[in-house]
């Protein structure tokens, strides 16, 4: 439950988020999970169509919070380099097949 900032989920190493933007509530407390998981040294990979109403809402907040600088990349852009990969898919290039 992203809305509630005293949980947590189990210690990882990598954390996958994806469709965290349910609102703009769930996309605030998807960025503090972000920071606080990125603090303890865990690498976070976000997964975000396009179209998604309150991703903004995130990006939002997690520059406010951890760095100015964060930006969307799309598939071709991931680099291993950084713990946080903000990616943006765009659905209408996606083969389901």
């Amino acid at each position: 439950d992203c809305t509630e900032s005293s949980l947590m989920p189990p210690q990882a190493d990598l954390y996958i988020l994806s469709d965290v933007f349910e609102s703009s509530t769930v996309a605030r407390g998807a960025a503090a999970w972000t920071k606080k998981l990125l603090d303890d040294g865990c690498q976070v990979w976000v997964f975000a169509q396009t179209d998604r109403a309150q991703r903004e809402v995130y990006i939002d907040e997690l520059r406010q919070i951890h760095d100015s600088d964060c930006q969307w990349f799309t598939f071709e852009q991931f680099t291993t380099k950084h713990r946080l990969w903000l990616c943006e898919v765009d659905e209408t290039t996606v083969s389901y097949g």
